[in-house]
């Protein structure tokens, strides 16, 4: 009997961990940066970069503004390609020493800063 209890634990470990490290960390509508980049120049249209990691919990609070505000999701699909950069899982564009990163422009000419705020992150876009 102990060992059905220790067996449905592990079980039931392994099924949090599972769904875990499974949740995609991307944000949808957004591109990869090669993606972006490719797209940026087809359409003559700057990229919107933003650099993040998976369990940073200002990166995570961008992601919940960007997918709960449409309105700025419009103005930003309207004026940029949105591009967003796992900077665990691939090479950032330019040296990332702290994230949040956004960055704009086009390929190799980006223009970077850091916030943790999403209406100053509104402000720079916006000028």
């Amino acid at each position: 009997m102990r060992s059905t209890y220790i067996l449905i634990a592990v079980a039931a470990l392994a099924l949090i961990a599972i769904s875990f490290f499974s949740q995609s960390d991307s944000l949808e509508g957004w591109y990869s940066y090669e993606e972006g980049k490719k797209l940026s120049k087809e359409q003559n249209k700057e990229m919107f970069v933003f650099i993040g990691k998976p369990r940073c919990g200002v990166c995570e609070r961008f992601k919940e503004f960007f997918k709960e505000n449409e309105s700025v999701m419009e103005f930003i699909r309207e004026n940029y390609i949105p591009v967003y950069v796992d900077a665990t899982r691939e090479k950032p564009p330019i040296r990332v020493f702290q994230v949040p990163v956004f960055c704009t422009g086009f390929g190799g000419n980006l223009s970077c800063f850091s916030t943790a705020f999403p209406e100053e992150l509104m402000q720079m876009l916006e000028k």
